[in-house]
């Protein structure tokens, strides 16, 4: 079975949504002390952090509200229309004040695009991946690493590593109520044992430097989908999933960073 999936306009937000409920904590904790000298960005972002905060409590006053199926008190009506433009439109103010200039960030697009032809496009039909920026991250999983960005595309999100250039993750991304389903081929074509090694196969191109016979694999499967997962020391390990089909739907390096 092949489901196909058509661009988006709604995509473009989906991520930087995603990420802005929680704003309003983060930038609190990072606030400048009084009497220092405040960085113009981030005096910016506290100042967009504030419009936001602020709406959020007039909403609170004055909205509409409603019960959701879950039982929980959430904005309804155009206030519900409202606070989500509000929160899109902030999200985004602030992702453009932190993020790298728009010709670095192109640059990465352009290595994660690279990425995509060697190891995405091995099934027939699967769409190109269009490829946004989305925001700066502190690390994948548990292990922190500096200067990790967030892309995403009409179905994968993307953490890569801005200084080599690397893709650290690579998986199939939720979606937004609303939004097309994602391509997954999920016609017999592999068996397992052929599955691994085409897993093996994605690690080794990535020159890690790792001997997967040192490591611990877990092997994992689930409606059409195998899970691959080495574990190393310290919780480290690698993950490469595929659908029946052959096509990649995830791959993870978490903390095996030191020959990036």
């Amino acid at each position: 079975m092949k489901v196909h999936n058509q661009i988006s306009k709604k995509f473009l937000a989906v991520l930087p949504l995603l990420a802005v409920f929680a704003i309003v904590g983060v930038v609190a904790s990072k606030t400048t002390p009084v009497g220092a000298q405040q960085d113009p960005v981030q005096a910016k972002v506290e100042a967009l952090t504030k419009k936001l905060q602020d709406a959020i409590a007039g909403a609170q006053q004055n909205g509409e509200f409603t019960t959701n199926e879950f039982g929980e008190r959430v904005y309804a009506g155009a206030t519900a229309e409202r606070m989500k433009k509000l929160h899109n439109d902030v999200s985004n103010e602030i992702r453009d004040l932190q993020a790298r200039p728009e010709a670095e960030r192109a640059v990465t697009i352009n290595r994660i695009n690279d990425w995509n032809d060697r190891f995405l496009y091995k099934v027939s039909d699967q769409p190109r991946q269009e490829v946004q920026y989305a925001r700066k991250i502190g690390g994948i999983q548990n292990f922190k690493k500096d200067g990790v960005e967030v892309y995403f595309s009409q179905d994968y999100a993307y953490q890569v590593d801005v200084a080599t250039g690397k893709v650290l993750d690579a998986y199939i991304r939720p979606k937004e109520v609303g939004e097309p389903k994602e391509f997954m081929d999920m016609t017999p074509r592999y068996d397992a044992a052929q599955l691994e090694q085409m897993a093996k196969d994605v690690i080794a191109a990535q020159d890690l430097g790792v001997d997967l016979d040192k490591l611990e694999l877990e092997r994992g499967q689930k409606v059409g989908t195998y899970f691959f997962t080495w574990h190393g020391e310290g919780g480290k390990s690698l993950q490469v999933a595929f659908t029946q089909g052959g096509q990649l739907i995830g791959y993870t390096n978490a903390g095996f960073f030191d020959n990036l």
